[in-house]
């Protein structure tokens, strides 16, 4: 479990306000806010990795070290720093397994290419000579390379279709049973959060709103929640009309 307490962020002015949050072992955790609401400032706290230039108080405890690519695997939202231009996909895979000491599971590196919809032979290529969502889709493969037992998503699913994006979080549910491992999903859709988080925690400028299960959040009585829980069923009942796949 991660425990985070009293954390204030602060630039020129507060950017994060008295963050209480609790982060149980093992849960699908969605955290869930505009752009804006503080959401990826929160992941870098945890990564340790703040900006220049921006400071903290308060307290990140965790119950055993977390080492980022080894027990932590981080899915930026900002993918495309995150290769090397003048190495392969292959060769910035095989150091990320050589770094940690380890060899590469190769059944394990096929199966998250085909959930990812990623042909094998992009490996060989350069980060220069891939899409912007096959990238996206790769750092997504390197961030699970190690089975890490903590995985930020910040926002993973936002260059993805409808078709693409269930998938990967089908898989990553499956991930986190398999592994017994914690995911913290960051996005600014309620409807994928209602589907899969097991706690859904809402932001809003720098604040934490509300936490609770997808039941507790239909329910809310909340202001906040409220609008974004009508704003996801007009969301949906546009898809319904214009025929797109959507969420339940």
């Amino acid at each position: 479990m991660i425990q985070i307490r009293n954390l204030h962020v602060r630039a020129e002015h507060v950017l994060l306000h008295d963050v209480n949050l609790s982060l149980p072992a093992h849960r699908f955790i969605c955290l869930v806010g505009a752009s804006g609401s503080g959401k990826t400032l929160l992941l870098k706290r945890l990564l340790d990795r703040l900006p220049d230039g921006i400071s903290s108080s308060g307290e990140v405890i965790s119950d055993e070290p977390l080492r980022r690519g080894l027990d932590i695997g981080y899915i930026p939202q900002q993918y495309t720093d995150a290769f090397l231009p003048f190495l392969t996909m292959r060769q910035m895979l095989r150091d990320t397994y050589r770094a940690h000491g380890r060899k590469m599971d190769h059944p394990y590196i096929d199966d998250v290419l085909r959930t990812l919809e990623l042909d094998p032979t992009w490996l060989d290529r350069y980060p220069g000579e891939l899409s912007g969502g096959q990238l996206q889709r790769f750092a997504i493969l390197f961030a699970v390379a190690l089975k890490p037992r903590l995985i930020l998503a910040d926002e993973l699913t936002t260059a993805l279709d409808p078709v693409l994006t269930r998938r990967l979080l089908d898989w990553l549910t499956e991930y986190q049973h398999q592994y017994g491992a914690t995911i913290l999903f960051v996005t600014h859709e309620l409807g994928p959060a209602l589907h899969y988080g097991e706690q859904i925690v809402l932001m809003q400028d720098g604040r934490i709103v509300e936490t609770g299960t997808p039941q507790m959040i239909e329910q809310s009585r909340h202001p906040f929640t409220m609008s974004l829980m009508q704003a996801h069923r007009t969301s949906l009942e546009e898809r319904k009309s214009s025929c797109h796949q959507s969420y339940p």
